[in-house]
């Protein structure tokens, strides 16, 4: 094994160049880095540089990419010291969450990361994201996939995109980041290799594209927003997001009705709160009482990409409707609060 990185390049913002249609991920990017970064790559990791072809703007991402992701890394694992995944900001957090899902407990760090304004360009962001990334990447694991955003390593299942502006793009709101990055590396509170790492298996199942579907609430919600999830046969889950701690409008009856539909047919709903901050009550409330009684599953403090990506693993993974009624509650891979 050398000590070297693997930069696996996406796509994304980070590699992006201006053309006549507006920013769009270009091939090259090993040069870019080194003609960007010059001198600054003295005293950090050598790497390689993998770029996926097609390249993609990450508001395209589907779930065949994040096979083609944890394929590239799987097939390279034994050859590199650390991996960086280099990805667009849009859909950064839910192919983060997957990853983490795929990977488990690993033994090499995979970090995710991206920037807010492309290498090269006047005051890019990419340029700190990646030269931590590379400081980092051939540390001792951390036993999981993790996203460096803004001198910030955090839990890959436990980010969401929050700004669309601001450098600080992703936060971690129900869990402490595990490093803060200034001139010395602040390891915050976290034991290195806590997990019984190993080393990823090559990739047995796929997963459907249509199968998980999204149902945020809102005031007087029409049954048209929901009742297609009923009539679509590749449709095997929901994840629904609730007001608060995780209520729904229980006097509604068309929503009860589908709700009650949905579990009668067998197809998955999972309730996480549309707070940034905080996790669901389940039962604290009567109107939030009525998920309990209908065994839909409980989100607890996930965020939805965390909760979006887990029932996509576990129905690629080819467990069934009870089998994802028990197994749900597992903490798989630290995405949610004990």
């Amino acid at each position: 094994m050398t000590h070297k990185i693997l930069i696996v390049y996406t796509g994304g913002t980070i590699g992006m160049v201006q053309t006549e249609q507006g920013l769009a991920p270009a091939a090259g990017l090993n040069e870019r880095i080194h003609d960007t970064l010059g001198e600054s790559l003295q005293g950090l990791p050598e790497f390689d540089v993998i770029e996926l072809n097609p390249l993609i703007d990450s508001s395209n991402i589907t779930p065949d990419h994040w096979c083609k992701i944890y394929d590239t890394l799987q097939s390279n694992w034994q050859a590199y010291s650390g991996f960086i995944v280099l990805h667009g900001t849009d859909t950064l957090a839910y192919t983060a969450s997957v990853l983490s899902y795929m990977l488990g407990a690993c033994d090499k760090n995979v970090i995710i990361t991206g920037s807010q304004i492309p290498l090269g360009m006047s005051r890019s962001d990419g340029i700190s994201n990646l030269e931590a990334a590379l400081a980092i990447a051939g540390e001792e694991s951390f036993g999981m996939a993790t996203v460096l955003f803004h001198h910030t390593l955090m839990q890959a299942n436990r980010v969401t995109k929050f700004s669309s502006h601001d450098f600080a793009a992703f936060q971690s709101f129900n869990a402490e980041p595990l490093a803060k990055l200034s001139i010395h590396k602040q390891f915050t509170g976290v034991q290195l290799n806590h997990l019984l790492t190993h080393a990823p298996s090559p990739r047995d199942y796929d997963f459907a594209a249509n199968s998980v579907g999204v149902l945020p609430l809102y005031p007087s919600l029409p049954s048209s927003a929901y009742q297609g999830f009923l009539q679509d046969d590749q449709c095997q889950a929901i994840v629904l997001q609730t007001y608060g701690a995780g209520n729904i409008a229980d006097s509604n009856p068309d929503l009860v009705a589908f709700l009650e539909a949905m579990q009668a047919n067998k197809k998955l709903v999972i309730n996480v709160t549309q707070c940034a901050h905080g996790g669901t009550s389940t039962g604290a409330y009567a109107a939030g009482s009525l998920l309990e009684r209908l065994s839909i599953l409980d989100g607890k403090d996930m965020t939805l990409e965390a909760a979006f990506s887990k029932v996509h693993w576990l129905l690629a993974k080819g467990h069934s409707f009870n089998e994802i009624q028990t197994l749900w509650s597992d903490n798989i891979i630290g995405e949610y609060s004990c």
